[in-house]
């Protein structure tokens, strides 16, 4: 079992193996759940998903980077393509219920992004915010290679925002779907020889705090106290399984 680390003058923790408990946890930034015994296959099979039906069948939204470090970023919303997103959606609740977080997806689906982000060895995204998407916060799964993410000061510079200053704790490498505070400054290396490959599932219009309870808390999470018109009853959580 992992023991109980909290790193000196930071809100950070790595916890044990307990339901209702994030492995791993950064102040309001950061949050990697436990996982579960399947993701790997799950995983996998996401994998092989975006090699069969995404890559090649979605252009590539943009490149981030330059030269050898360039990102390549395939953006799926709802209504440019509904049935691909619902076969993502499916997926990525599945893995998210398995986890243990309990938001009630369906009540918000409609307000999710996917994005598949693929980077080559050498790649380096600068420390940044949300900015094309102006989600609240993200589900980050990671897919391919060493993923690690690296989180960065924000310094006060009057009307013109925030900007980036020094790196703040220790550089992250996770292995489990987490949670991405994405109005917080990261950023991420691959300094592998390797390509690296999550997908993050923006979360739109979910706060941050409300992520963090779908994990920490024992009921299932809303974001408003009424039933959305498309929800007219209760959805149960979906465990399904997917074959290769």
């Amino acid at each position: 079992m992992i023991g109980s680390y909290i790193a000196s003058a930071l809100t950070m923790k790595i916890v044990g193996v307990t339901m209702g408990e994030f492995r791993f946890k950064y102040e309001n930034r950061y949050a990697e759940t436990q996982g579960y015994d399947g993701f790997l296959a799950d995983k996998e099979e996401l994998n092989n998903f975006f090699e069969t039906s995404v890559k090649g069948k979605m252009a590539d939204h943009t490149t981030v980077g330059i030269d050898s470090t360039k990102q390549h970023i395939v953006n799926v919303c709802y209504d440019c393509n509904i049935p691909l997103w619902m076969e993502i959606y499916e997926r990525v609740t599945n893995i998210g219920n398995k986890c243990g977080v309990k938001l009630n997806w369906d009540e918000f689906k409609h307000c999710m992004r996917f994005t598949f982000i693929w980077m080559p060895p050498g790649g380096d995204l600068a420390p940044h915010t949300a900015a094309y998407f102006r989600a609240l916060c993200a589900f980050n799964i990671p897919l391919r290679g060493k993923t690690e993410i690296s989180f960065y000061e924000h310094i006060d510079n009057g009307d013109a925002g925030d900007i980036v200053g020094p790196k703040v704790g220790p550089t992250h490498e996770y292995f489990n779907p987490s949670f991405l505070n994405v109005n917080r400054f990261h950023g991420v290396k691959n300094d592998t020889p390797d390509e690296r490959m999550i997908l993050k599932t923006h979360l739109m219009i979910v706060p941050w705090d409300k992520a963090i309870q779908s994990v920490e808390g024992d009921e299932q999470v809303n974001l408003w106290d009424f039933t959305v018109p498309w929800q007219q009853k209760h959805v149960p959580l979906n465990n399904k399984a997917y074959s290769k």
